[in-house]
């Protein structure tokens, strides 16, 4: 037999569970909701992210073209950077033709190249460096001439030069063409004043040691404006007594340590004698040596006989 009040409690019970149900039905909402709405901005947040910009490419530095022509007797050699395969072709073709076929070499091609502006008379010009040991070189708008030249030589490729490329930079041994140099070098002067077969070691020695030969910094390359007086140098070794001697000593000092000035020194005063042999004078006639030490010092020539 059921007790009376057990009615009302167990209908109490069960809208208490009906109102736990409920309330479970609305958490679930919620939290469905809360998680909409988190989905909802995640593509908004990224469309809204600033695209990552493209690198961008290096400025290509560019350099003027060049090109070398040296006579090595009568066979000619060429090399140099241009700024095309079709210019490369038109050259090597137009210096074919200018030396009959003596000649080799190698151009290479480099898009950075500025085109020629010498190409066109480049063959012209050519085929007035007939001279053995003479080497010129193209650059941009600079015409350097190094090598073995006489004075009369000079004199034709300058003019030639000038009459092709007016405007130009004319370097090397085109300085001091028809003795400009000699009425303001002191050391043109006095190698100048020497008398061919009169002049003695020692008087020889004091004039070329008034010369001042550059070089590049920190190398053993003769810097091209240096280049004419050493021509000079080279007639005044051939006019001096036939068995003397003179020692080189090369700049000494810059290079950091004694070891390396030592041999920076000894580098410089070998390049000045191929530069004088080449130039004319007698490799028998020239020693070189190093100078040791830190000291800045210039260039020497000490008379030996």
């Amino acid at each position: 037999m059921r007790h009376p009040s057990s009615a009302p409690r167990a209908h109490h019970f069960a809208l208490a569970r009906r109102g736990l149900a409920r309330r479970a039905v609305l958490l679930a909402a919620l939290i469905a909701g809360v998680a909409g709405c988190n989905d909802s901005t995640a593509p908004a947040a990224d469309s809204a992210a600033a695209p990552t910009p493209a690198p961008v490419a290096a400025p290509v530095v560019r350099f003027d073209a060049k090109l070398s022509l040296v006579n090595n007797n009568g066979a000619i050699r060429y090399d140099g950077t241009v700024d095309s395969e079709a210019t490369r072709k038109a050259l090597s073709t137009a210096l074919t033709q200018a030396y009959m076929g003596q000649i080799s070499g190698n151009l290479s091609v480099d898009k950075a190249a500025k085109p020629a502006p010498w190409q066109d008379k480049l063959p012209q010009f050519a085929a007035a460096l007939t001279m053995p040991g003479a080497a010129v070189s193209f650059q941009g708008t600079a015409i350097e001439l190094s090598g073995q030249a006489s004075d009369a030589d000079r004199v034709t490729l300058l003019e030639k030069a000038k009459a092709l490329f007016p405007g130009y930079s004319y370097g090397g041994l085109f300085e001091g063409v028809g003795g400009a140099a000699a009425s303001s070098d002191a050391a043109a002067q006095a190698l100048a004043a020497l008398e061919p077969g009169k002049a003695g070691s020692a008087e020889i020695a004091k004039a070329l040691n008034l010369m001042n030969v550059r070089f590049d910094e920190g190398s053993a390359r003769i810097a091209p404006a240096s280049l004419d007086i050493l021509s000079r140098a080279a007639k005044a070794l051939q006019a001096a007594p036939k068995d003397a001697r003179f020692e080189i000593v090369g700049p000494g000092g810059g290079a950091g340590q004694p070891a390396d000035n030592e041999v920076l020194s000894r580098q410089r005063a070998e390049a000045v004698k191929v530069q004088l042999i080449v130039a004319g004078a007698n490799p028998g006639a020239l020693d070189t040596r190093g100078e040791p030490g830190t000291a800045a010092t210039p260039l020497r020539f000490n008379p030996l006989k």
